[in-house]
């Protein structure tokens, strides 16, 4: 569950000055049995009401969406949801599309993995025909050292599994783009930011399913609110989704 803020102007310039501040909800129930609100809080003399907006949320303040531009003050007990896992899994979908539709790039060069959450399992196997080395940096190494006996005797395949930062690979793919600025391969990651000699593959572009688009505000961003159904509302569905513009 989440709150998405809404804002509006005053009716007339009288309640503009006199009026009770207006603050409406309205409850939105998903397929998947959970649901979100979207609160509408009316502005006066343009200026947000955040303290009744703090009390009035509840539990809510913690996992709040706003619109693009809005920042919450510092002495207001309002939290922003920041995504943790969709990005990673639209990442990861995309990445893994790339690669297999770029194999002959990367046939004979080797591959490294930022998964420290330990949750991009389900992906290594597919990328094995793409790569002669796979390299996994997590703090999760029990479960990819089993995932690399299984591929060792399944393919003759073994994965390195570390927890320390490495940067000897043809190309990485990472959440955060933590390559540095001289590395000079390939890296495929959700944080923009310049490279020199380096190719940086990203996007930031996603198609909801239509459902979901429908319930979205005008001013809310697709990866925000699509992280927040998936996150806070076990929409599953949107694990598949990857990147419209995945590119350089």
């Amino acid at each position: 569950m989440f709150a998405i803020l809404q804002f509006t102007e005053p009716e007339s310039k009288l309640s503009n000055i006199f009026g009770k501040v207006k603050i409406e909800s309205e409850r939105v129930n998903l397929p998947s049995g959970d649901s979100f609100f979207i609160v509408r809080a009316e502005k006066r003399r343009g200026k947000i009401p955040w303290k009744r907006l703090e009390s009035c949320l509840g539990i809510l303040r913690s996992d709040v969406i706003l619109p693009d531009g809005v920042t919450v003050p510092e002495d207001v007990n309002i939290t922003a949801f920041m995504p943790k896992l969709l990005p990673r899994f639209l990442l990861m979908n995309s990445s893994a599309d790339y690669l297999v539709e770029h194999e002959s790039d990367f046939i004979f060069g080797s591959l490294t993995v930022y998964d420290e959450m330990g949750i991009y399992l389900g992906y290594i196997e597919r990328l094995l025909h793409c790569f002669s080395a796979i390299k996994i940096v997590t703090q999760k190494r029990e479960v990819y050292e089993k995932l690399s006996c299984e591929l060792l005797k399944k393919y003759g395949f073994s994965l390195m599994v570390t927890e320390k930062e490495t940067f000897d690979s043809d190309a990485v793919i990472s959440h955060c783009c933590n390559v540095p600025i001289y590395f000079g391969g390939t890296v495929f990651t959700n944080e923009k930011k310049y490279l020199m000699n380096t190719k940086a593959v990203s996007g930031s572009e996603i198609l909801l399913p239509p459902l979901y688009e429908n319930l979205r505000p005008h001013n809310v961003g697709r990866v925000l609110f699509a992280s927040a159904l998936y996150e806070k509302c076990a929409v599953a569905e949107l694990k598949e989704l990857k990147y419209e513009d995945f590119g350089c």
